[in-house]
C-alpha cells in the first residue's frame, strides 16, 4: 500500500525533527484513513494525539511496576454493551472531564473521581478502559494489592511517585483494589499504622490532582473504606450483576455481531438465565465459541 501525502509529510517532519508538524500530519492521516479494519485505533489515536498525552505510554523506570499504561487503542466498543446505569456515569465523567477548566478558571477545585464498587465480575476494570478509549486518553492502572505486597514500608512514597508523575497529565487513573489501602483508620500502631499513613498519603495525592485527570476507584468492598477516602470521590456507583434478562440478551448478541459468525445462542441465552456476573457470562460464550472452531464445524451452539 502506498503512503498517502498525510503520512509522507509526517515521516518527513519526525525526520527533521518537527514533533508538532507531525503530530498535525498524524492527525489528518487518522482523519482520511475511512478503512473499516483502522476505524477503532483511528479514532483512538486522533484523540489522543489532539490531547497531546502520547508520551504517558513511556513510562520511567523508577515507576514500572507501581504504574501500568494500558494501549487501549484497540478496544472493541461494538462488543462492549453498556446498561443504563453505566451510560449514566460515563455521561457524567464525560461532563466532569469537559467542565474541569473552566472550574478551575473560577477557582473551584475539580476532581473528576468516581469510585465504582461491586463484586467481582461486574465490568468495574472494563468500563474504566471504556472511558479511556472514548475520551481518546492514556489507561493508567495501579493495582493496590500488589503495590501493598511488594512494597509494603514504602507504600506512602510510591503513592507519590505514581501521582506526582501523573499530575498535568490528561489521563484515565484507575485505582484497582483501592480497598487495600483505603481501610477505615483505628490503631495507629504496626500495620495499622502504615496502612493509616498510606491511606492519608492517598487523600493527600487525590487532592492533588486537579489538571484534567479521570479518576476510577474501584473496590469489591466499599464498607471498608475511610469515610474520608470517600468523600474524596465526586460520585459512588455500585456496578451488580445484570438482573434483567433484556440486558443480558443485548450483551451476548452484541458481542456475537461484532464477531461477525452466525450460530444460535440459545444455550448461551439459558445459561444466561442462572445468575451469573457479566464476566462468567463472556467466559462461557467465549468457551462456546471457542470449542465450535476448534470442531471446524458450523458453528450451532
Amino acid at each position: 500500500m502506498a503512503l498517502t501525502e498525510d503520512m509522507l509529510a509526517c515521516i518527513r517532519a519526525l525526520a527533521e525533527n518537527r514533533i508538532q508538524d507531525a503530530k498535525k500530519y498524524a492527525t489528518m492521516a487518522c482523519i482520511n484513513d475511512n478503512s473499516k479494519k483502522n476505524e477503532g485505533k483511528t479514532a483512538y489515536y486522533r484523540k489522543l494525539l489532539e490531547n497531546g498525552t502520547d508520551k504517558m505510554f513511556e513510562l520511567p523506570v523508577n515507576l514500572q511496576g507501581l504504574l501500568n499504561m494500558i494501549d487501549v487503542s484497540d478496544f472493541r466498543e461494538k462488543r462492549y454493551y453498556l446498561s443504563e446505569l453505566q451510560r449514566k456515569v460515563f455521561s457524567e465523567i464525560e461532563r466532569g472531564y469537559y467542565v474541569t477548566v473552566k472550574m478551575l478558571e473560577l477557582g473551584i477545585p475539580y476532581i473528576n473521581s468516581t469510585l465504582i464498587y461491586g463484586e467481582p465480575g461486574t465490568g468495574k476494570t472494563e468500563f474504566a478502559k471504556y472511558v479511556a478509549y472514548k475520551l481518546g486518553l492514556p489507561f493508567g492502572y495501579v493495582n493496590f494489592s500488589y503495590l501493598i505486597s511488594s512494597y509494603m514500608g514504602s507504600t506512602s512514597a510510591n503513592i507519590r511517585k505514581v501521582f506526582d508523575y501523573c499530575k498535568g497529565q490528561k489521563c484515565v487513573l484507575l485505582l484497582d483494589e483501592i480497598d487495600c489501602i483505603g481501610l477505615a483508620r483505628s490503631d495507629s500502631k504496626g500495620a495499622d499504622g502504615e496502612l493509616a499513613r498510606t491511606t492519608i498519603s492517598l487523600m493527600q495525592a487525590l487532592d492533588e490532582l486537579v489538571d484534567g485527570q479521570i479518576v476510577i476507584g474501584a473496590t469489591n468492598r466499599m464498607d471498608r473504606l475511610d469515610k474520608a477516602l470517600l468523600r474524596r470521590f465526586q460520585r459512588n456507583y455500585q456496578f451488580s450483576r445484570f438482573e434483567k434478562q433484556d440486558d443480558k440478551v443485548e450483551m451476548i448478541f452484541d458481542f456475537i455481531q461484532d464477531v461477525g459468525m452466525s450460530f444460535n445462542a440459545e444455550s448461551i441465552i439459558e445459561y444466561a438465565k442462572q445468575n451469573h456476573t457479566q464476566a462468567e457470562i463472556m467466559k462461557h460464550m467465549i468457551e462456546r465459541i471457542a470449542y465450535a472452531v476448534t470442531e471446524d464445524t458450523e458453528i450451532t451452539l
